[in-house]
């Protein structure tokens, strides 16, 4: 009777856990959309900080300015032509 009780305390507490995860990154998004400040480095409260955590957005900075330089190359690098009949 005990394993079953276990089992049944570590599903409920599982449940509540990923509830819990889901509310803290619904309300985490909901800061950012409202104050618009995903491209920024600071968070507008804890939550939303958390929130990026969990989904992945919390990277290096250097990482950024590396992705701004390769867009900037991509711009000054030369169009290919189109080569072939314009039907």
């Amino acid at each position: 009777m005990a394993a079953i009780e276990a089992i049944i305390f570590a599903a409920a507490a599982g449940f509540a856990f990923v509830i819990a995860i889901t509310i803290i990154v619904v309300v985490g998004v909901r800061q950012e959309e409202r104050y618009s400040t995903l491209a920024n480095r600071n968070a507008p409260s804890a939550m939303a900080q958390l929130a990026r955590l969990l989904l992945g957005r919390h990277v290096r900075r250097e990482l950024d300015e590396v992705a701004a330089h390769n867009s900037l190359a991509d711009d000054q690098a030369p169009r290919e032509r189109r080569i072939g009949s314009k039907n």
